[in-house]
């Protein structure tokens, strides 16, 4: 499904698209079936939100696949519609799979008996065993899923080994792969983008001079995504084509991905003599061990992965004396506070004392003989003391 898409005009997007606002019958007048843009545009059951450049390069390569018994899972289900399209698109499919994490996906109903979805993170096991449950095979895989990189990622190493020999399997929405907020950037070597170029050297494996596997071009996004990829499902990655935003991986058996006996024709050298004898040879690599740029990719993802977790734990060791010098400036506070808590009960105890031995002075005083004999000249002065102000009132 689109992110952040904008709204669009509704222009021809390939041969098989219709005019613009032009009325499209479900079966075209010559009697073609129709196209994937025709049944959306004249779709009016549940949402499905597409960029009309997929649709175009899906009639081209699903065209072997129209009328066969197919399999198709969709990772990413939204409201449901492009589900109810696909079994639109092939009337002979014999599964339709949808799989969405938003449990909310659980209440759709179809009404085509071929379309079953799947609530669950793709990339648990037990989702996992309930796909495969309802197919073993998939001819066509889409993942419209998260967008994120490692999703991505993850779910092509656990779901293209269920892809069949002669299928395909589709990532949408790949712009995502240059944004922070899903695992990417434009020069983010660990991207989701990232991985499928790095795909084309493992189907090129055979040419590297190097004796290591197909998988050791992958080694950094499995250690990075805790995923192993098996080389002799890697072995059966017959192509890698990229469009805008899309990235089509087909399959096909392993024989058939090899670069293949040397094809020598005609009887006629006039420029490069001696050709003959080439013909049914093998290309063979020379031995690259000594390349420092054979060697440098994979050393390159070490490093990288070094550099992050080098980064990583820069910043967490900055963190840590961060919060060893606040506990210190906190401590330091404590103490002063503690400090001056305790002169102030000093000071206390220094004044109950004074007090108390004042309060002791004036009860030795008040028991006193002296202080009883002259009781009577107190009482006759606080006497006079009101005679004197009753005279001075008016």
């Amino acid at each position: 499904m689109p992110v952040e898409r904008q709204p669009e005009a509704m222009n021809k997007s390939g041969e098989t698209s219709a005019s613009e606002g032009s009325e499209l019958d479900e079966e075209p007048a010559d009697g073609r079936a129709p196209s994937l843009r025709q049944l959306y545009d004249t779709h009016d059951g549940k949402v499905s939100d597409k960029w009309p450049a997929y649709l175009a390069e899906y009639d081209r390569i699903f065209a072997q696949h129209r009328d066969r018994p197919v399999r198709i899972l969709e990772i990413g289900v939204q409201n449901g519609g492009s589900l109810e399209i696909l079994a639109r698109y092939f009337p002979q499919a014999a599964m339709i799979v949808g799989c969405d994490i938003d449990p909310t996906c659980g209440t759709l109903r179809f009404d085509d008996d071929r379309i079953a979805v799947v609530v669950g993170d793709v990339n648990d096991d037990e989702t996992e065993r309930r796909i495969v449950g309802l197919a073993e095979q998939f001819d066509i895989v889409i993942d419209d899923g998260s967008h994120r990189s490692a999703d991505i990622i993850r779910a092509f190493a656990r779901y293209f080994p269920y892809v069949a020999q002669t299928g395909m399997y589709i990532v949408e929405d790949l712009h995502c792969s240059y944004w922070r907020d899903y695992e990417g950037g434009l020069y983010d070597p660990l991207s989701s983008l990232s991985f499928f170029k790095r795909l084309v050297d493992v189907i090129n494996n055979e040419h590297w001079g190097l004796d290591l596997p197909g998988s050791q071009a992958l080694a950094v996004f499995a250690e990075a995504h805790n995923v192993t990829f098996d080389d002799a499902q890697l072995a059966s990655i017959h192509a890698v084509r990229f469009l805008n935003s899309l990235c089509i991986v087909a399959k096909r058996p392993t024989q058939e991905n090899r670069l293949g006996a040397r094809l020598v024709e005609g009887s006629v050298s006039a420029v490069a003599a001696n050709m003959t004898p080439l013909k049914g040879t093998t290309s063979k690599a020379a031995d690259q061990t000594g390349n420092p740029w054979s060697l440098g990719s994979i050393a390159g993802d070490e490093e990288i992965q070094t550099g992050r977790e080098l980064r990583q734990k820069a910043r967490i060791d900055a963190l840590a004396r961060d919060l060893v010098e606040a506990h210190s400036a906190k401590a330091t506070e404590v103490e002063a506070l503690r400090a001056e808590l305790s002169a102030a009960w000093a000071t206390r105890a220094g004044l109950e004392g004074k007090l108390a031995g004042r309060e002791m002075e004036i009860r030795g005083l008040k028991d006193s003989t002296s202080w009883r004999m002259t009781a009577p000249l107190r009482v006759l002065s606080r006497c006079a003391r009101r005679l004197l102000g009753n005279i001075r009132r008016p």
